[in-house]
Formats: C-alpha cells, sequence, structure tokens
C-alpha cells in the first residue's frame, strides 16, 4: 500500500510556481546547513539537483521507492549493474531489485562521489575516536523516514555525493578532501515516485570536506502533471 509522503524538513525551504506554456511547474529549493537534512516525496519525472553552493560539502543522499520503501537505492547494486565504483552521467541507478530509481544526468565535478562508506554516525564517531556528538546523517534519515511514517530498521549504506574516495592496487579505499567548488551540482531524474532523503554531513572525521563543511542546496522541479511509472 502507498504511503501519504508528506515532505519532513528542518530548515528553510522556498516554492515557486511558473507556467512554461506546457503545464505548471514548481519549483522547490530547500537550504542545508552542515548538518542539517530533509526528507520529501519526488515524483515520476522530476529534476532533482544537489548544489554545493560554497563547496565543501559531502551530501549523503538515500531514495525509496514510495509504493514499497522496502525497495531502495542500493550502492552495492549499482557497482553491480555498472560495474564501477564511479557512477557517471548517463547511468541509470538502480535499485536492491534493479528496478530504475534515477537518471543520472549532469555532474560539474571531478566525478567524485563515495559509493563506499556508511553513514556517519554516533557509533562511527566513537569508532574512529571522536569525542564530539554533533547532528549525524544516520539519525537524520531515520528521522526523515519516522516523519514520514515509513518503519526502517536498517540504515542503507548512502550515496555519498561530492565524496572524494578510491581505491587502490593493494585494494585499501583511500579518502581525500572533496574537490567539489563552489556552485558545482549533480542532477537527476526521478524515474518513478521516490521518498528521497538528503544530509548536509556534518563530520569533519578523515578531512573529507577539508575541515569546513558548509551545507547544500537542494532544488526539485517538477511539473504538475507528473505520474508514476514502477
Amino acid at each position: 500500500m502507498a504511503k501519504d509522503f508528506s515532505c519532513c524538513q528542518y530548515h528553510l525551504s522556498r516554492n515557486r510556481a511558473k507556467n512554461s506554456g506546457r503545464g505548471l511547474t514548481i519549483e522547490t529549493v530547500y537550504t542545508l546547513a552542515p548538518g542539517e537534512s530533509v526528507g520529501c516525496s519526488v515524483t515520476t519525472g522530476t529534476k532533482v539537483r544537489v548544489v554545493n553552493p560554497k563547496g565543501h560539502q559531502v551530501v549523503d543522499l538515500w531514495a525509496f521507492v514510495e509504493s514499497d520503501p522496502t525497495e531502495y537505492l542500493s550502492m552495492a547494486h549499482n557497482r553491480t549493474a555498472h560495474y564501477t565504483t564511479r557512477f557517471q552521467a548517463g547511468h541509470v541507478l538502480v535499485s536492491n531489485r534493479f528496478k530504475k530509481l534515477l537518471r543520472f544526468i549532469e555532474d560539474t565535478t571531478d566525478g567524485f562521489h563515495d559509493s563506499f562508506h556508511a553513514a556517519c554516525s554516533a557509533q562511527s564517531y566513537a569508532h574512529f575516536g571522536s569525542d564530539q556528538q554533533y547532528p549525524n546523517c544516520e539519525d537524520n534519515l531515520q528521522k526523515a523516514l519516522h516523519d514520514a511514517g515509513i518503519a526502517f530498521q536498517i540504515t542503507p549504506p548512502p550515496w555519498n555525493l561530492f565524496e572524494k574516495s578510491f581505491v587502490d592496487e593493494d585494494g585499501l579505499i583511500h579518502d581525500g578532501s572533496t574537490s567539489a567548488k563552489a556552485g558545482d551540482y549533480v542532477e537527476l531524474n526521478a524515474e518513478c515516485d521516490l521518498f528521497m532523503v538528503f544530509s548536509a554531513c556534518r563530520s569533519t572525521i578523515g578531512n573529507i570536506q577539508g575541515g569546513d563543511p558548509a551545507g547544500a542546496q537542494i532544488l526539485l522541479k517538477q511539473h504538475d502533471t507528473a505520474t508514476a511509472a514502477c
């Protein structure tokens, strides 16, 4: 049974309606400070742009099929589907059941978007010896799901947009500081109705954000005539 996914927001949002001559287009902008997140319904055909306004910001992304949240964007299944650790514009990202969820349209960065790491959490901070406790991406996901009425016991590994990681010839994973510059973005197209969660990572462990996470923006552009295809 499809759930009623109302938007769960913890930050400033802005909505704007435009008539392009082909029907009404709704544009929604969410501004996230480091540590903030948003979860919201995204209808089929919606353009989803994740922007690094100032650079130096990793954004954890999750996507769940609206009609059945046990089906979700899976990093392992995408590495299998595309035989790569770095997804690129032109790829269609799939679920844990290999259904098409998100079409990767455009990427203005150098192409590093981590698919290995788990979301940061209170437990991961402790594991790496940090005594700092600040908003983390795992808690942000679970709150967004709870607020949307979704019972989910696990935290799927996110797609860590703008996070720079790579595997060397010995199989070791290395992290570098994100090379995303001010204004860089990734744009996706929703291939079916989804519930998506975006978390502006606050973590400074490993210097993945150059020690200075600076926030993100999420831009959604959708036509009011969009219909589900799943």
